[in-house]
């Protein structure tokens, strides 16, 4: 939208001292003609008409010298507005012409300045906040693989239930890890992701082998269908977690029945390649559709199952979308539901 403040513009803002102008000449003129018809003298209307005249000239030429005088000040902030975004062009930039254009240029300059230090000062806060999580996290993965090692020792001795249920919350507590870590660096995502080409099948093939023991306990049965020898350009770590994220939620969201089944789909069309994760769960309901990809929403659905933060899903979408990924779902309650991850051929951030 154009800003540009030209002549009839500044006219228009001027209006009232313009008013107010011809007002107070007008009153002037008739306190002297009244004096003189109180004095029994004749009064000229061709003299009331050549005084409003010269009024109008001298008040003609300020404004335009006025203006004039403003252009250059006025030029430089309309090209500001227009154009810039950065406000240290608005601030250092444009010269203030008349003293109160200086002063409130001053005052603009400090308030500037005062934001920035404070920005500066709450930037640095929270990068000391992100790299505590980030050591954090790290530091918890160490126990928890240490206790999931010795789980797995005790149940190859053929010990009892209870270290199969200490591995399942576990593993667990290793998922909610994760999630932490991947939030954390959401905002330095583009500093953490390596390009490379992926075969979708054998990236699959990896997540589903590692959540074998949830898969088994849940009696979910996971089939790779399409075009398997498909490649795609992404960040394989973020992809995984991606992957990861809606197979986990295909077998959390899974019904009883006997044919509880997980379809990986992959697809290669004309300008994007797809995977489709297909389950046939509880599905999702037709009003929580639209937003189960919002942070903490956890729909009809969550409020059935404790375990849900409304986070695994709100990642995956920030993930694809710094991957220039699209991701989408389609769901029928009590059907089951489909979701949609597309690799776009043409337009992507991994070939610019």
């Amino acid at each position: 939208m154009n800003k540009e403040i030209n002549f009839f513009q500044y006219l228009k803002d001027r209006i009232g001292y313009i008013v107010i102008y011809f007002v107070a000449i007008l009153l002037v003129i008739l306190t002297m003609h009244l004096t003189l018809i109180i004095s029994l003298k004749k009064v000229f209307f061709e003299n009331v008409i050549y005084s409003l005249l010269i009024s109008a000239i001298l008040l003609s030429v300020f404004l335009v010298y006025d203006y004039r005088k403003n252009r250059d000040f006025y030029k430089q902030l309309s090209t500001l507005v227009n154009y810039a975004i950065d406000l240290d062009d608005l601030l250092y930039d444009v010269q203030g012409v008349t003293r109160e254009q200086e002063i409130f240029q001053i005052i603009l300059t400090k308030l500037y300045r005062n934001y920035k230090q404070e920005i500066t000062r709450y930037e640095d806060i929270h990068n000391e906040y992100l790299e505590f999580i980030n050591q954090w996290v790290h530091q918890m993965k160490t126990p928890v693989s240490v206790i999931n090692l010795l789980v797995q020792e005790a149940v190859n001795n053929e010990c009892n239930e209870a270290f199969e249920s200490i591995g399942e919350e576990n593993d667990k507590l290793y998922h909610g890890l994760e999630m932490v870590l991947y939030n954390a660096r959401l905002n330095k995502f583009n500093l953490d992701f390596v390009v490379e080409n992926i075969h979708i099948s054998d990236l699959i093939r990896e997540v589903i082998n590692d959540n074998k023991k949830l898969i088994i306990k849940n009696r979910v049965y996971p089939k790779l269908k399409g075009k398997e020898n498909l490649i795609v350009r992404s960040d394989r770590k973020s992809l995984y977690f991606v992957i990861n994220q809606l197979l986990i939620n295909g077998v959390k969201y899974s019904k009883d029945g006997e044919k509880r089944s997980i379809n990986f789909i992959i697809k290669e069309e004309e300008k994007e390649n797809i995977l489709v994760i297909e389950d046939n769960g509880i599905g999702i309901a037709k009003e929580d559709v639209g937003r189960v990809f919002r942070v903490f929403f956890t729909g009809k659905n969550g409020r059935k199952i404790n375990e849900s933060t409304g986070m695994g899903l709100y990642l995956s979408k920030k993930v694809c979308d710094e991957l220039g990924h699209r991701i989408w779902v389609e769901s029928e309650e009590g059907v089951g539901s489909k979701f949609y991850v597309a690799f776009n051929k043409e337009k992507s951030i991994f070939n610019m």
